[in-house]
């Protein structure tokens, strides 16, 4: 049985296929399999992987008869893991050559607690091309209360940041966000099995209802302040897609979290349900209003306020971000340009106030790219 489990879920990504399959083969740790799940292609998919499989026994491939969606596939991918450790790889991200050792480090030194703790890291942003556009660490106010942990510093090589999983729970339905990158998340398959995979539900970003599924059932979370993996922006990957589709489906995704949130995830983090929905009256539509109408968007930053009031009517009277929304798109093109320089100014306060803090989690994501959805 392999220590790790590299999944590539992949659909048609023929042109980025041979440097993912590569980066996984180049780890410098090298016990792991390495698991692909085509989704039906109708590009040369197969023939850049059969290729590789042909060089590398660690590759097991698997063709879905039909398309089983992006969800579906991951699953997938994931079932045939057989690792202790499993890790989802998009077919169009990289491994930087010493990421699973890291990760293998840090595993072993937590001992008979591997079982119940997740991981996660920095990661470089690159382009279609693969140059490097930027590079992400952790949202600060996701991860407030991480402590550095010495030991497991020294062992990985680079700062670790630890937290209990219910207390990053916590810290993320109250903001209704992800503290990991898809890309980056490393857990024990025997999580995987306790949550059933990506069986959460959602219209997108399955990653979220599935960390915080895996946090639930966790004990501790970590974070290797160290970019290990290389996360591809292109015109044809599943975020620029989502956001193609419609801006407002990350919103009913949001708001069925409010719903569909389970009694005993609220119990593991010691949440009320209106906390919830406060999160997303304050999160979601004000805040993603307001940026919506920075970026001179007033159509939709219309459209996120109706919805919010035709969702939660009584809560929106008590968030200052939609009284802030409301006022600004009455004022019309003057309200647009206040949004604007209220946001840069909110992004220069941020840059800040992460420069000052030492000695807690840096907030990369957030300050440079937008905040983890």
């Amino acid at each position: 049985m392999a220590t790790f489990s590299v999944c590539i879920p992949n659909f048609n990504y023929a042109r980025y296929l041979d440097p993912t399959i590569s980066s996984a083969r180049q780890q410098t740790f090298a016990d792991l399999e390495i698991l692909f799940s085509d989704n039906a292609s109708t590009d040369a998919s197969l023939d850049v992987v059969r290729r590789h499989q042909a060089e590398d026994p660690r590759i097991q491939v698997s063709v879905n008869r039909c398309n089983v969606g992006f969800f579906g596939n991951l699953d997938r991918a994931a079932r045939m893991a057989r690792g202790r450790f499993m890790l989802m790889l998009s077919s169009d991200d990289l491994m930087e050559p010493r990421a699973l050792e890291v990760y293998e480090r840090v595993f072993t030194a937590l001992g008979d607690g591997a079982d119940r703790t997740v991981i996660g890291s920095a990661r470089h942003v690159i382009d279609g091309a693969g140059a490097r556009v930027d590079t992400q660490s952790f949202n600060r106010k996701l991860w407030r209360g991480a402590e550095r942990d010495a030991a497991l510093s020294e062992r990985a090589g680079a700062p670790v940041w630890s937290l209990e999983a219910p207390r990053l729970l916590a810290n993320s339905l109250r903001m209704l966000r992800t503290p990991y990158y898809f890309v980056t998340t490393a857990y024990p398959r025997a999580l995987y099995d306790e949550v059933e995979g990506y069986s959460q539900g959602g219209l997108m970003n399955p990653d979220k209802r599935f960390a915080w599924a895996l946090l639930e059932r966790a004990e501790r979370a970590l974070f290797v302040d160290l970019p290990l993996f290389r996360y591809r922006v292109h015109d044809a990957n599943q975020l620029s897609q989502n956001r193609a589709m419609s801006a407002l489906k990350h919103h009913v995704d949001q708001y069925t979290a409010t719903i569909t949130v389970s009694d005993a995830m609220l119990e593991r983090a010691g949440m009320r349900r209106d906390e919830i929905v406060a999160a997303f009256v304050e999160q979601d539509i004000g805040l993603r209003g307001l940026r919506a109408l920075g970026a001179g968007d007033r159509a939709t930053a219309r459209r996120i306020l109706h919805m919010g009031y035709a969702a939660y009517p009584w809560k929106m009277g008590g968030s200052r971000s939609v009284l802030a929304l409301r006022a600004l798109l009455r004022m019309g093109p003057v309200g647009t340009g206040i949004a604007r320089m209220a946001g840069r100014r909110a992004l220069e306060r941020w840059r800040r106030t992460d420069a000052e803090d030492e000695g807690t989690p840096r907030a990369w994501g957030e300050a440079q790219s937008g905040v983890v959805a």
